[in-house]
This record gives structure tokens, sequence and C-alpha cells, in this order.
């Protein structure tokens, strides 16, 4: 029994581990170093070493995502470009944490959307098929064609928020706003999510994505709320 006792608490105990990733798409590719998946065949790299979408339909949406565990004391910074003026129907949403590697979906995330009706950079939670915007941007910061915007987002071990972008495509950043959020602890993947007509199918564009931080660490430790012996040998354990 004592054996058995032993084994579940050590399934019960974590571990802390670095989470970051790096892609300039200087390899020409999104399939390795690191690995982008879903949605493969609505992407390109292109001619000059950038993410593209790459969807000749109609209309649509198009997603990629990259594991990535980081959420605490994490910098998120990404460069995107659009060859035109966003809108409502034309914008990019990019995930810096989702708990689901399909981005077209229900999930539990954060993401900062570039462009809709008030040509602003914004910070948005996602709470399933629910989206809250809690930075809401200065408007008319991409009202611009074309766009070329870096953006950078910081958060730390206790959940405030700090999103900031250049409009030049620099460094020299400008506080878009600050706010304290920690309704999501989790997270495994990155990503972006485009939405887009049937004259934008191959004009947005993502690049230099650098994110350095840490996954969360749950310090609470597991308590025995209930014990109860099954026989000789099994023992049913239930934990906070």
């Amino acid at each position: 029994m004592k054996q058995v006792f032993s084994t579940l608490i050590l399934i019960c105990i974590g571990f802390i581990a670095t989470a970051q990733f790096n892609d300039d798409f200087s390899d020409g590719d999104f399939t390795s170093n690191p690995t982008w998946s879903g949605e493969t065949s609505k992407f390109q790299v292109s001619a000059a070493n950038e993410l593209q979408l790459y969807d000749n339909t109609e209309s649509g949406s198009a997603y990629l995502s990259t594991s990535s565990q980081a959420i605490n004391n994490t910098s998120w910074e990404f460069l995107v470009k659009f060859d035109f003026n966003p809108s409502s129907a034309n914008y990019a949403n990019v995930y810096l944490t989702s708990d689901q590697n399909s981005l077209d979906g229900n999930l539990n995330g954060y993401f900062v959307k570039i462009g809709n009706t008030s040509d602003e950079i914004s910070l948005y939670r996602q709470d399933g098929d629910n989206q809250t915007e809690i930075i809401d941007g200065t408007d008319d910061r991409v009202n611009y064609d074309p766009v070329n915007v870096r953006v950078k987002v910081t958060r730390d071990d206790s959940g405030n928020w700090t999103l900031q972008s250049d409009t030049l495509g620099g460094t020299n950043y400008y506080t878009e706003g600050n706010v304290f959020d920690d309704t999501h602890l989790l997270s495994y993947f990155s990503g972006v999510h485009c939405t887009f007509s049937s004259t934008r199918w191959d004009k947005m564009f993502f690049d230099e994505f650098v994110v350095t931080g840490d996954p969360y660490n749950d310090t609470v430790k597991p308590e025995i709320n209930n014990l109860e012996v099954i026989d000789n040998t099994h023992l049913l354990l239930a934990f906070s």
C-alpha cells in the first residue's frame, strides 16, 4: 500500500521548465524549429522569409499554432505586416497563450488583435467561444496601407499585462495600455489566426517571433480530501 501511495504522490508533483521559442522563418519553412501546425495548406514562407497567409478562397479564416508554455514573467514580440488597410473583415489575431492547438474554436487564452473596425491594436481574453477586450488600444494606430507594426506584450507572474506597439516596425514602443488579469494561468500553444476577404488572401505576413518566459508554476500543494481502502493493494484518494 505504501508503494501505491508513493506512486500517486509522485504523479501529483509538477516541474519547472523554461518555455520559449524564436522564429524568423529564415530556414524557409514553418515545419521545424519550431514546428507550426494547423491549417498548413493556407500558409507559406514568402521569398522574404516571412510567414505569409496564402489561401486562395473567396473569404474565410486560417490559423497556425506552435507549442508554447510561456505565461509567467514572459515577453512576446512579433512583427505583423498587411499589404492593405485593415477592417472588420480583414484583421489578424496573434495568440499569446492557448490551451488548445486549434485556434479556430473554443479555447482559453489571450491574443492581440491587429486591425478590425477601429484600426487598433488591442489585447483580448478568450473564454471558450467568448472574446473580451481587456486592453483597448488607441484607435487608428494601424489605419495605414501598408501596415508594418511590431508588437510587444509582457506579463509578470502575478497577472499584470502591458501591451506596446511600434507602427514603424522598430522597437520605439508606445504603450497601448496595462491591465491585471489572471483568469487563465496555463498555456500550451501560441499562434496566428487570420480573418480575410477574397482580395486579401495573400496579403498578411508575420515574422520575428521572440517569446521568452516560464510556464505557470503551481506552488499550492495538493491536499488529500478523502481516502478509501478498496482492498489490501488499492487505495482510492481524492485530492483538492
